[in-house]
């Protein structure tokens, strides 16, 4: 609408024509013509052919809409060449990474363009965004509910850096940052022998690439119920029990992870546990399986737990970090991420709205390479 207003306004001041008399001429009142010029009002049929021939233009060049910039991106895993799948726009070691989105149980997720046509592993894509737009977005992929108070951050902190967030478990997430996909990938993967978080997980799927791990905050992990627990769930062991029905992760999430450690160690089938192939992809929608009545108990985090309203049985306590190319630090977006990271404010407000542990926020864990 607005690029409209601006043609018809740089047509009628081109030809030294006022606002007054070009209404009189097209017969319509002076203010309707300041509200078209204003991009607030579109005209009737009527109303542009008027106007056109007083400007003496066509219909087409006057009120024809701008088309949409077609652009070549490489497309993340996942998007399977569907023409229209939504995705989102950035620009990741120098080359525009269109990440699919994928169903949303809640809530409909803005995108920055469709997918027009594939060709292996490039598309066509027919951007909404400006350049400045996707130079300005930070694609991250992970797992952590508080990636929605982080945006909200971002945005109102350091516009217009933007940020597109992917519900990855943790594997996936390193595997999408691996192949050039994301900007940031959240992982809490726990090494079965040494207890350390994230560094092997993240040697495997990045190699050599020099990477950085920031840590984010540690959470709880453990159990979720129903309320009041009615089935006196104390921890893994009680998941062999019959009669209780578990919803699980995808294979590569941190929790899953957990729940198949466990299970080794307790010499439980996994086969015996019911709803143990019962699969969602993200922790809140973990919770939201047992507040539905669809399962019991699921592995997630307590934040998810207490999103829900459920009973929650702590297991242990894990620190979920931030893997970063450290080529990519220099760029805006990650730099608008480091500064939010190492910003105090914002460390107490995930602690407080997440109860997550945000004391070493923004430090630096490891140095990959």
């Amino acid at each position: 609408m607005a690029d409209l207003g601006n043609r018809i306004r740089s047509a009628r001041t081109a030809r030294q024509i006022s606002q007054t008399e070009l209404a009189r001429r097209a017969a319509i009142s002076r203010q309707a013509l300041s509200a078209i010029e204003s991009g607030v009002y579109q005209p009737s049929v009527g109303v542009a052919l008027k106007l056109a021939r007083e400007l003496g233009d066509t219909v087409e060049s006057l009120f024809a809409e701008v088309p949409f910039e077609r652009i070549d991106a490489v497309v993340a895993s996942g998007a399977e060449g569907a023409r229209g799948t939504r995705v989102a726009l950035g620009r990741v070691r120098g080359r525009v990474v269109a990440v699919p989105y994928f169903a949303a149980p809640r809530a409909l997720a803005p995108a920055a363009g469709t997918i027009e046509r594939t060709h292996g592993s490039r598309a066509a894509v027919e951007s909404l965004r400006s350049a400045a737009e996707i130079n300005s977005m930070l694609l991250v992929a992970g797992c952590d509910p508080a990636v929605s108070i982080f945006a909200d951050w971002i945005a109102r902190h350091h516009a217009p850096v933007t940020v597109a967030a992917f519900g990855r478990g943790s594997k996936q997430a390193l595997d999408a940052l691996g192949a050039g996909q994301v900007h940031v990938a959240g992982a809490h993967l726990r090494h079965r022998k040494t207890g350390e978080y994230n560094l092997d997980a993240a040697h495997r799927a990045l190699g050599r690439r020099r990477t950085v791990l920031v840590s984010f905050g540690r959470w709880e992990l453990g159990l979720a119920t129903a309320p009041r627990n009615p089935h006196s769930i104390r921890g893994f062991a009680d998941l062999g029990r019959r009669g209780l029905r578990i919803v699980n992760r995808e294979r590569g999430a941190g929790a899953r992870s957990a729940l198949d450690e466990a299970i080794r160690d307790l010499g439980l089938e996994a086969r015996a546990i019911a709803g143990y192939e019962v699969e969602v992809p993200g922790h809140l929608e973990v919770a939201e399986a047992i507040a539905a009545g669809r399962a019991d108990a699921g592995v997630t985090l307590r934040v998810a737990a207490q999103a829900y309203g459920l009973g929650f049985v702590p297991i242990r306590e894990e620190r979920y970090d931030l893997a970063i190319p450290e080529g990519e630090m220099s760029s805006t977006p990650l730099r608008a991420m480091m500064e939010s990271l190492t910003s105090a404010r914002f460390a107490r407000e995930v602690a407080m709205l997440c109860g997550y542990d945000t004391s070493s926020m923004g430090k630096v864990v490891a140095r990959l390479s």
